[in-house]
């Protein structure tokens, strides 16, 4: 099989972004945020990042990461701490509810996606796995 002309990767690349884009913005409509607020969810229920982290998590300014948790806190979603090794640093962390509703958010997510692949052979999966990884890995600074 030929090589694809590098504009045809770009397309396809986009493209792949723009379904993923699709359905992440639909589930967390769906859910009642937006899908920054959701992303900002998953991020703080895997860990517990600070704004600075945050901003570069969510690929934005440090401004727009406090708006985003000043509403989700407000919401009563999250609570912020200070770091216990660093007093000079605030940490985000889910309540009770935001741990359920980025739970939901995340089973949402992986039902859709786990659905719209159900019907490729197992090692087309893997394949895909295994490019998906290393794409993200050539792409992260």
């Amino acid at each position: 099989m030929a090589d694809a002309p590098e504009g045809e990767l770009v397309e396809t690349l986009i493209g792949l972004f723009q379904e993923i884009d699709g359905l992440f913005g639909a589930a967390s409509r769906r859910l009642g945020l937006t899908p920054q607020q959701a992303q900002l969810l998953c991020f703080a229920r895997h860990r517990q990042p600070s704004s600075g982290e945050l901003a570069a998590l969510l690929h934005c300014d440090k401004t727009n990461v406090t708006g985003l948790v000043d509403r989700l806190e407000r919401r009563g979603l999250l609570t912020r701490r200070p770091d216990p090794d660093d007093r000079r640093v605030t940490r985000v962390h889910l309540t009770a509810e935001g741990e359920a509703l980025s739970g939901e958010f995340q089973q949402v997510i992986e039902t859709t996606l786990t659905t719209g692949f159900s019907s490729w052979p197992g090692a087309e999966r893997d394949d895909l796995i295994r490019l998906l990884r290393s794409a993200t890995s050539v792409l992260r600074p």
